[in-house]
């Protein structure tokens, strides 16, 4: 999560989470409440949230990591549509109230709407990697020092933030299989992955928990330490995925359609919680048909 600091008196609450590289998260008083709280004061003071209700990887994995705070899943472990519950509606009550406090185009946003947003110097924060960072200390330093990255609101079932994660391979038909996995064992020794996250500025993240030190963190800046807490060094949140824990054929399809956000917009926009809690779950058998 990235926020931007407009103007200190009225989005002082984002400050509520980590503000200082190497310190502990002062997060407690950062919840949904006063996350809601935040979005609406900014909102009226003309700088919103940036955060895109579309059916692209950062408006679900944001949607995604809500519903999983209230402990919201439309489909469990075992495979049952479980859509309509009372975490669900928990969810997506609260998320439809937060994106009125979005802009007014957010439904329509891809991953570089929210990029732009901040970037433009026209939000106080959006839900993203460091990367618009990264481009506002190209091409708007006076956006970029003003900007620090920290984790997430906690929720009745905790303080969730999406995780995306990817995989290397060796295809079974290599011819230097031996090699690959030479390779492979090098890049994951923690020599080598320090100097990839330096490579990246800050924006590769390791799969190990053990390496979410690395001084690339602490020292990047201006402001020095604004990508400290994004690694999330004090495991203050649980890493979650969109979707999980359904299985992964119907997750994934709820995952791709951007099921969440739809909801949300539809919620948002006057339909009835009911209304859509069962257009929901027609959608969802439909995925379990195919």
């Amino acid at each position: 999560m990235l926020a931007h600091r407009p103007d200190e008196a009225i989005c002082r609450h984002r400050r509520s989470g980590p503000i200082s590289a190497g310190a502990p998260p002062k997060a407690e008083s950062w919840t949904l409440d006063t996350f809601l709280k935040a979005a609406e004061a900014c909102h009226k003071a003309g700088y919103a949230f940036g955060i895109g209700l579309g059916a692209t990887t950062d408006s679900v994995d944001t949607a995604g990591a809500i519903f999983h705070a209230f402990g919201g899943m439309l489909v469990d472990a075992k495979g049952n549509v479980t859509v309509k519950s009372d975490p669900v509606r928990q969810a997506l009550d609260y998320y439809a109230r937060l994106a009125r406090f979005f802009p007014p185009d957010a439904p329509a946003w891809d991953d570089a709407s929210n990029n732009k947003w901040l970037i433009s110097g026209r939000g106080a924060l959006i839900m993203n990697p460091p990367s618009a960072w990264a481009v506002a200390k190209r091409d708007a330093p006076q956006i970029a020092e003003q900007l620090w990255t920290h984790g997430m609101p906690a929720g009745p079932q905790g303080r969730f933030a999406p995780f995306l994660p990817f995989f290397w391979g060796i295809w079974s038909f290599s011819r230097n299989q031996s090699a690959a996995k030479s390779l492979l064992a090098h890049l994951s020794q923690p020599s080598a992955i320090e100097k990839m996250v330096a490579a990246s500025g800050g924006y590769d993240l390791p799969s190990f928990a053990n390496l979410t030190t690395l001084k690339t963190w602490a020292e990047e800046g201006p402001p020095k330490g604004t990508l400290y807490h994004y690694p999330n060094p004090y495991n203050h949140q649980i890493l979650s995925i969109a979707a999980a824990p359904a299985p992964p054929k119907i997750a994934a399809q709820i995952y791709v359609q951007g099921l969440m956000t739809k909801m949300t917009v539809r919620h948002m926009q006057g339909e009835p919680m009911e209304k859509t809690l069962a257009w929901a779950e027609g959608e969802i058998e439909g995925y379990m048909r195919t």
